[in-house]
């Protein structure tokens, strides 16, 4: 007898021990975000009952085709059951409804969901600075997963968020390019809304910046560093040209005075010929002299 009482009880734990595997095995978890005041639906169906469950406790259980909804009373009158499709669906969601949900179906799979309900995302605002419609800024009353972003197009060109939840987010649009329009964004999981920036046509125009400054000035002191250099090699260049010029006319005007020394000398007449009668008392005193009277013996025959 006792063998067969612990056989019946070790048989008894198997059962538990497949069964416990087997609904792990079949139940599955999702999940699931929704916006205030919406409705949600639990894909698991209980068409032959079954309990619907949230953190834990039963809110809603089915029996015999007829659902009973007043365990929780925050739940009351919002729960709803298909008896078609055998699904759960809540109603009117607030913010508190958010937690874990389990769909316990009879005989069928245990299914848990994760829901969140975000509060719609406020609509953002546009400022700008005082007399300055260039200068544009976006904010929104920031909330759990709330971003703020700029949209250029399709494209984001600037985006920010913080789990701060007391401050305000705000973001400035920082270059306004050659656009007629930029959208500011804000948004959460569930919703989205926007504002248009129409830009001025003033703020179009070409804005001369610091960056454009240091730009064009560090251009100009390369452009003037650049000709002082140019104008530097230039003058070095002249000055080297005219000084070789100097030095080869200086060379020449030293060749022709020896030469025309050394011809002065070669054609030095003999002190032994006699002068004519006009230069009898012809007295020379320098090289010209003798150049002089060279020249005249020549006309005179007298070489």
């Amino acid at each position: 007898m006792d063998f067969r009482r612990q056989e019946r009880q070790w048989l008894t734990h198997l059962l538990i021990i497949v069964g416990l595997c087997f609904s792990i095995s079949q139940t599955g978890e999702e999940m699931l975000t929704q916006v205030v005041g919406k409705s949600i639906t639990f894909s698991n169906p209980t068409k032959q009952g079954g309990s619907l469950l949230y953190n834990g406790d039963n809110i809603a259980v089915v029996v015999e085709g007829r659902m009973d909804s007043s365990y929780k009373d925050s739940f009351k009158d919002r729960i709803q059951w298909d008896q078609e499709t055998g699904q759960f669906t809540i109603k009117d969601l607030t913010t508190s409804d958010s937690g874990m949900y389990v769909v316990d179906g009879k005989g069928g799979a245990k299914t848990t969901y994760q829901l969140t309900v975000f509060d719609p995302v406020s609509r953002p605002m546009l400022t700008t600075a005082d007399n300055e419609t260039c200068s544009v800024e976006c904010s929104v009353k920031n909330d759990r997963d709330v971003t703020l972003s700029w949209y250029s197009g399709e494209e984001i060109i600037n985006k920010t968020s913080s789990p701060e939840l007391s401050i305000k987010l705000s973001l400035p649009l920082v270059d306004i390019l050659n656009r007629t329009s930029y959208i500011c964004e804000a948004a959460n999981p569930v919703t989205k809304v926007h504002v248009t920036f129409h830009v001025p046509t003033t703020c179009t125009e070409t804005k001369v910046t610091d960056n454009d400054i240091e730009r064009v000035r560090g251009s100009l002191i390369g452009a003037v560093m650049c000709v002082l250099v140019a104008s530097g090699v230039l003058g070095l260049a002249i000055y080297l040209k005219k000084g070789r010029n100097r030095d080869v006319q200086d060379s020449s005007e030293r060749e022709q005075a020896v030469h025309m020394y050394a011809e002065v000398t070669h054609s030095k007449p003999k002190h032994n010929q006699e002068l004519g009668p006009c230069n009898e008392d012809l007295e020379v005193k320098s090289v010209y002299d003798h150049v002089q009277l060279h020249r005249m013996d020549i006309l005179s025959g007298n070489v």
